[in-house]
C-alpha cells in the first residue's frame, strides 16, 4: 500500500492539467525529522506554483508509530479569489487499521457569488462522500479557527477497507475543483478586491498555530522553523 498516494496523485495530475511546476525551498524546512519517544517524526514538503496558484503545497508525514500521510494546499495568486484549499489522506494516525481523510474549501470573500461559485459546484460530492460510514474527527483548534469554520469540510475515520471508495472521492474532487480553477478569472472589481485582502491579512496574523496541524508542527520543531513552514506553505 502507498501512504502517501494523495502525494503521488496530486502531483502528476496538477503537473499534467495545470502545469504546475517546481518552486525552490530553504534547505532547513524539505525535510524536516525528529526522533521521539514515540518513533521518527519526519514531514517532506515540495512547493510549486502554477498560473493562478501562487501556492501548491504538497507534504508527507510519518509520525512513528503513529501514523502516515499526506497533505495538498492550494492557494491562489493575489489576484484571484480562487478559495484556500486543503485535502488530506492518512492512514492509523487516529485509530489502528483506520484511513483519516479531510477537506476543506475556504473561499476568501463570505458572500453569495462565492458560494454559488465555489461551494454549490461540491453540494452533490458532499452529500455523497458524507454518507460513508465516517466517524468525524473533532481537531484542536484555536479561537480564530472557531469562529471561521470553512463553508466545505469533510473531517472522518473511515476503515481501510474503505480506501478505494475515499481514492474515488479524492479523484472526484479534483474533478469539480479543476474545472472551477480553469473558469476563474482576476478579480477587477476594487471593492472585492480590497475584501480579499483584507481577509488575507486577518488570516495570515491569527492562524499561526491556531489551526492543529501547526500547534504540531510547534511543539515537536520549535517556533523558529514553524514560522518559516508558514511563511512558505500555510499563509494566503
Amino acid at each position: 500500500m502507498n501512504e502517501f498516494i494523495l502525494a503521488d496523485m496530486a502531483t502528476e495530475r496538477l503537473t499534467r492539467e495545470i502545469g504546475m511546476v517546481a518552486k525552490p525551498l530553504p534547505k532547513e524546512i524539505k525535510v524536516l525529522q525528529k526522533d521521539l519517544p514515540s518513533g521518527k517524526v519526519r514531514y517532506e514538503s515540495a512547493l510549486y506554483q502554477s498560473e493562478k496558484l501562487k501556492k501548491i503545497a504538497v507534504s508527507k508525514r510519518s509520525n512513528g508509530r503513529g501514523g502516515v500521510g499526506a497533505t495538498v494546499m492550494l492557494i491562489s495568486r493575489d489576484e484571484y479569489d480562487f478559495p484556500f484549499v486543503l485535502v488530506d489522506l492518512a492512514f492509523s494516525f487516529f485509530k489502528e487499521h483506520s484511513i483519516s481523510s479531510g477537506f476543506h474549501l475556504r473561499p476568501l470573500v463570505k458572500d453569495e457569488e462565492s458560494q454559488k461559485r465555489y461551494i454549490e459546484p461540491f453540494k452533490a460530492w458532499r452529500e455523497a462522500i458524507g454518507k460513508l460510514p465516517g466517524e468525524t474527527i473533532t481537531l484542536d483548534l484555536g479561537p480564530f479557527m472557531k469562529a471561521n469554520p470553512p463553508p466545505l469540510k469533510y473531517v472522518c475515520s473511515l476503515p481501510d477497507s474503505y480506501l478505494d471508495e475515499v481514492l474515488k472521492y479524492i479523484n472526484h474532487f479534483f474533478d469539480i475543483l479543476l474545472d472551477v480553477y480553469r473558469k476563474v478569472e482576476p478579480v477587477k472589481d476594487a471593492r472585492r478586491r480590497k475584501k480579499i485582502d483584507n481577509f488575507r491579512a486577518e488570516y495570515n496574523q491569527k492562524i499561526f498555530g491556531d489551526d492543529y496541524s501547526g500547534k504540531v508542527l510547534i511543539e515537536t520543531f520549535g517556533p523558529q522553523i514553524a514560522a518559516l513552514f508558514y511563511d512558505y506553505f500555510v499563509y494566503l
